[in-house]
């Protein structure tokens, strides 16, 4: 049998159907760009693997074995087993599948991991090692100025690195003490950052953007971004990637491990905060999970403290 992609009208079908979906997450759902660009390469590897035009409509089976592929990490049939269920509540909705096949789809169970957590020392050895310069130069205080602000920011807020490093200057309130963050599915929060996120922020704004501002590279001619909070060389916002660089050089500097990246100081933001007995739903409300189940994941590790405390102040213990 020839393939749903073998002829132009099949494929143009499945792809009229694929951006309707997209439409539908993107503007109904609200879903991030990168989410929306993840589920769109799934629906495309899956109308690729189809043994004929129909079996998607009909058999659960062929959505089965593209989800649980050999060589496939648990993450990615994790991904793959919820964008296809989206895609079929979708078609099954538009009346154009008839059989519920979303009920059918099983979703891999995750293997429990426990994020790795700095405890407040190495998290201060963290921030000094990201204000460290290797150089005298006006460019190199700027970037280590603009580092030490991007690490108390993630750190003070417990914001996802994505929600930190796209920060305007409107959207930080350094008299208040305070940002606006918009999470997954664009939910705005404000959170507090503390004062030594807003020295660092105040720091920089003074000493370190008007460098990157003013500073000139091969990016310049993409126009300067006078509305970013965190800048790099030629006024660019900076990106993602460069944030997960900054962070694991500083790791690495301060004899941390190579492991450390900008999660990880969500994770220290959180678990701090329940050591330090913050109630879970308020923890939940400043990382912007919708479900408080996420949050309870940072409730495992305390155990050992839980632990100690136990031993310490029951009588019989």
């Amino acid at each position: 049998m020839s393939k749903a992609t073998d002829t132009p009208a099949a494929r143009t079908a499945f792809e009229r159907l694929i951006d309707a979906c997209i439409l539908y997450l993107s503007v109904e759902r609200n879903l991030a760009p990168r989410t929306l660009e993840a589920y769109r390469s799934d629906y495309q590897s899956f109308s690729a693997s189809l043994p004929n035009q129909s079996s998607w409509r009909d058999d659960a089976g062929v959505v089965q074995q593209w989800i649980a592929a050999p060589d496939v990490a648990l993450s990615t049939r994790r991904r793959r087993a919820a964008a296809l269920r989206v895609f079929y509540r979708f078609a099954e909705a538009e009346g154009i599948v008839t059989r519920s096949i979303s009920d059918e789809i099983d979703l891999p169970r995750a293997r429990r991991r426990l994020p790795a957590v700095l405890s407040a020392t190495q998290i201060d050895e963290l921030l000094s090692a990201l204000s460290t310069t290797l150089g005298a130069d006006a460019l190199t205080r700027a970037h280590a100025l603009r580092n030490r602000a991007l690490g108390e920011l993630l750190y003070g807020s417990g914001g996802r690195v994505s929600e930190i490093v796209t920060l305007d200057l409107d959207s930080i309130d350094l008299a208040d003490g305070s940002v606006r963050l918009f999470g997954k599915g664009r939910r705005e929060r404000v959170v507090p950052i503390g004062e030594p996120a807003v020295d660092a922020v105040r720091l920089y704004l003074d000493a370190g953007r008007p460098v990157h501002m003013e500073s000139q590279s091969r990016s310049t001619k993409l126009g300067v971004d006078t509305a970013a909070l965190l800048l790099t060389r030629g006024g660019r916002r900076v990106r993602r990637e460069e944030a997960w660089s900054a962070i694991r050089a500083a790791a690495i500097a301060a004899g941390l491990g190579e492991e450390i990246h900008p999660h990880t100081l969500r994770h220290s933001f959180a678990t701090h905060l329940l050591d330090g007995g913050a109630d879970l739903r308020v923890v939940q409300e400043l990382l912007g999970h919708a479900d408080i189940a996420t949050t309870q994941l940072y409730t495992h590790l305390l155990g050992s403290h839980v632990r100690d405390a136990y031993k310490k102040a029951h009588p019989r213990a």
